[in-house]
């Protein structure tokens, strides 16, 4: 018999919400179903870490839920850094601030984010953890094979929607490798 295996959530909230018309309180316990069908051991270990700026409806909606959602607030910009919006890079590195410490504690990661900087750092963690990913239905299936594990977030398609994480559906068949 396995041990129970916590996951540390972090949903990059500001660049991937949740569906219109979806109820936030029932958000940790589809993660948590949708992780138990990668794994039976998989729970979600304390709070969700919520990323994002500190301001608007999301951030309202979310300090609403205080036993289930964790904010890790980020500044609020809307001004263009050279290569990238300045809030990419802030959620870019709060997210990996945030993995850095689960690191540390040997966890079990899944990141929610419609952020491609964030993906692209995560093909790099990868290396050293279990690193699980929640996209967005519109990205590339070429994005897929970056994490150990990978869900859609949502879907607007009546038929695919009950699939996806937010519904507590199982995670997307691994992509077969071509080799040339």
């Amino acid at each position: 018999m396995s041990s129970p295996a916590g996951v540390t959530v972090i949903w990059d909230y500001q660049y991937y919400w949740i569906p219109h018309g979806y109820d936030l309180r029932s958000l940790k316990t589809s993660i948590e179903t949708a992780l138990k069908r990668c794994n039976p051991d998989f729970f979600v270990e304390g709070k969700l870490i919520a990323v994002g700026t500190a301001t608007g409806d999301k951030h309202q909606a979310i300090t609403m839920l205080p036993d289930d959602i964790e904010l890790s607030p980020m500044p609020d910009y809307h001004t263009r850094g050279p290569d990238r919006d300045l809030a990419d890079q802030a959620a870019t590195f709060l997210v990996m601030e945030i993995t850095m410490k689960a690191l540390a504690n040997r966890a079990n990661i899944l990141v929610i984010s419609g952020n491609y900087d964030v993906i692209g750092a995560i093909k790099e963690w990868r290396r050293d953890i279990f690193m699980m990913l929640a996209l967005p239905e519109s990205s590339s299936p070429s994005v897929y094979p970056i994490a150990n594990v990978t869900w859609l977030w949502s879907s607007e398609d009546p038929e695919r929607a009950a699939t996806t994480m937010v519904n507590g559906g199982g995670p997307i068949p691994p992509v077969p490798r071509i080799s040339g």
